[in-house]
């Protein structure tokens, strides 16, 4: 417990400095130190606590022309991604992490800039979800697409949270139906849920002390440090 506290404050200070996704960079430090099914699981809960205090303080800015079209595909995406994420060996989601992370590199240094196209929302949510469900990382491609659909500021931060409430909720459902869920998992995600609110205030404060250059630094540190995490997880 005491270990999955220290992970939770260092993944929302570092994710809030860096602006990476905290999502994936708490999975893969969960998945150090449990099964990685269990990481998700646990992950899953915490999330959704983070995200539906952040839909409820933006709630009156909420994009719904894009926030309907993207739920019916991350509903269902999140939901049969979950369901087959319970199946899968540990082996094969470590991979799927490494892949995640990997794409994660390469798009913080500029190897390519593609984003999922928004005139196919749904069709985009369905894939988001399943990838949310199976490796982590969906902010890698929920964030761009939202942008890349004209939102910013207020409107922004309200229709991801909304997306991500949706997302976190089906995989919760997905998890649960595969027995993944216990009185212990319950417990560490809601520590988890405390440790990455108290992580996201010191990563605040932190980040208005820094010098632009140096915020720069966190922003690619963040994801080789997420590629370290997956590579250890792995081993």
């Amino acid at each position: 417990m005491t270990l999955t506290l220290l992970l939770g404050l260092a993944a929302g200070a570092l994710t809030t400095i860096s602006g990476f996704g905290g999502g994936q960079l708490l999975v893969l430090a969960l998945a150090v130190v449990m099964d990685p099914r269990q990481a998700l699981a646990v992950s899953a809960l915490a999330l959704l606590v983070g995200n539906a205090h952040r839909l409820f303080l933006y709630r009156r800015e909420l994009a719904w022309e894009v926030a309907r079209p993207l739920l019916v595909g991350v509903v269902p995406g999140s939901l049969v991604g979950a369901v087959f994420a319970v199946g899968l060996p540990p082996l094969v989601i470590h991979v799927l992490m490494l892949a995640a992370v990997a794409l994660s590199l390469a798009k913080a240094f500029g190897f390519f800039d593609w984003t999922l196209p928004p005139r196919a929302l749904t069709a985009s949510g369905l894939g988001i979800g399943a990838v949310a469900a199976t490796a982590g990382g969906a902010g890698l491609l929920l964030n761009p697409l939202l942008l890349a659909s004209g939102l910013s500021g207020a409107s922004y931060q309200a229709t991801s949270a909304i997306a991500a409430v949706g997302m976190h909720s089906c995989r919760i459902l997905g998890y649960a139906a595969g027995h993944l869920y216990g009185r212990t998992l319950v417990l560490q995600a809601a520590a988890l849920a405390v440790a990455l609110v108290a992580g996201n205030l010191v990563g605040d404060a932190v980040r208005g002390w820094l010098p632009v250059g140096t915020r720069r630094a966190f922003e690619l540190c963040a994801p080789v440090v997420a590629l370290v995490l997956a590579l250890a997880s792995a081993v």
